[in-house]
């Protein structure tokens, strides 16, 4: 016959609950913030990309949080990690940037933190260049999905420059820049576009 749990095994069980999930959100592993909103803008090169993409997370908890964040991209022997990333807080109201954060690499991964106030939201604002050997590129969108809800919005641009987009698994709109955009988004495939000199 299984004995009642006593109070002190009460007490441990429930700080377990509390801190091994407190632990893993602080550490990035499981996020405590949401991803709503991105905005990525593509400027395109005949051997480079370079990325700046405008991120919203939102801190529904009644108090501070600060939430470790990775900035994935997809690497092979045609498409080397970035040399450098750029992070930085964004002033909402004005669109521009403002604090730099400090960029960690774990292994080939970069990350970052970011704190946001409670029940407030922070801008953040990443800027790489990957080089392609291949003139192709792939920017990963599946990475929200561990998020476990849809962003509220995604904008995703491309600007050619000396280039021609000849292809695109997201259809695109528009001439200078190419575009598309989702609402209620939860991508099941990653951005994956080709394109040739002129």
């Amino acid at each position: 016959m299984m004995r009642p749990a006593q109070p002190a095994h009460l007490i441990a069980l429930v700080g377990v609950g509390i801190l091994v999930p407190a632990a893993l959100a602080i550490a990035g592993i499981i996020p405590a913030f949401r991803f709503t909103r991105e905005r990525i803008e593509i400027t395109v090169h005949s051997d480079s990309i370079t990325v700046d993409g405008l991120y919203v997370y939102t801190n529904p908890l009644p108090f501070p949080w600060s939430q470790g964040l990775r900035v994935p991209f997809p690497t092979d022997a045609l498409h080397p990690a970035p040399a450098t990333i750029e992070v930085r807080e964004v002033d909402p109201a004005t669109g521009k940037d403002s604090t730099a954060l400090a960029v960690l690499w774990f292994g080939r991964t970069p990350h970052f933190n970011v704190r946001a106030p409670a029940f407030g939201a922070e801008h953040v604002r990443v800027r790489f260049t990957q080089y392609s050997l291949t003139r192709s590129a792939t920017y990963l969108l599946t990475t929200t999905r561990p998020w476990g809800r849809p962003l509220e919005q995604g904008e995703y641009v491309l600007r050619p420059r000396g280039v021609r987009i000849v292809a695109s698994n997201y259809p695109l709109e528009g001439q200078a820049c190419l575009c598309f955009t989702r609402q209620n988004f939860m991508p099941d495939r990653d951005w994956s576009f080709t394109w040739v000199t002129q």
